[in-house]
């Protein structure tokens, strides 16, 4: 990590920089952007991440559009809005308010905004973090691992926020937290077949080649190779 650290400080240009992060869902980008975010800060470089997640249309928007079905498509995303931020802070705008997605509520919180301030460094990570404009992005960081765990991974996270939730009937997970267990892994692997598999091959994959680096992780969510496309 220190090396990509290294690499990515000599096309850093002052005041401020954007990293994008893109990877299947589960494969650990957000954990992987705030690690790097906390090598940028040992540096003295202050560093924020944000997630393309809020940047997600509302569920209200997308069931009137009729591709809620589709959630966590291109598509589904406000990517000009994502942009202007980017580009207002390049311009030297100091704070900007942008959305907040909530896990709790799986969609746009209908009146909480949070604040971003214009950091040395800052982080996209999501899945469509590489199909911003050119112009947005100054470094491209693809995170991938062998497609079994990622698998693993999301069925193990997802089973472990719906146990979670079983308390909590707010939650849009409580009506799954009672389920069999072999019925609730069931459905959470075929909601990963028929759509974030889908997004993988379809929509992510492709940004693969946009990259500068790509980070392969191990089975443990570790580093286990990094490969650099433009040298």
């Amino acid at each position: 990590m220190n090396e990509l650290v290294n690499e990515i400080l000599k096309r850093y240009q002052q005041p401020f920089m954007v990293i994008g992060v893109t990877g299947s869902v589960s494969v650990g980008k957000s954990t992987f952007a705030n690690n790097l975010a906390a090598l940028f800060h040992q540096e003295s470089l202050t560093t924020s991440v944000i997630s393309t997640d809020d940047f997600l249309m509302s569920n209200d928007t997308l069931l009137a559009a009729g591709i809620f079905e589709q959630k966590g498509f291109p598509q589904t995303y406000d990517l000009d809005r994502m942009a202007t931020v980017i580009r207002d802070f390049k311009v030297g705008r100091e704070q900007i308010e942008i959305p907040l997605y909530t896990q709790e509520l799986a969609d746009i919180h209908p009146t909480q905004l949070q604040t971003i301030t214009r950091p040395n460094i800052l982080i996209v990570e999501g899945v469509t973090a590489l199909r911003l404009p050119e112009d947005v992005l100054d470094f491209k960081i693809f995170v991938t691992a062998d497609l079994d765990n990622i698998k693993s991974w999301y069925l193990s996270r997802t089973l472990q926020e719906t146990a979670l939730a079983k308390n909590d009937p707010s939650s849009w997970r409580y009506q799954y937290a009672k389920m069999p267990l072999d019925e609730l892994s069931d459905l959470v692997m075929k909601v990963w077949d028929t759509t974030n598999q889908t997004n993988l091959d379809h929509y992510i994959l492709p940004t693969k080649s946009l990259a500068d680096v790509i980070v392969t992780l191990n089975d443990q969510h570790d580093v286990k190779n990094i490969t650099y496309n433009n040298r």
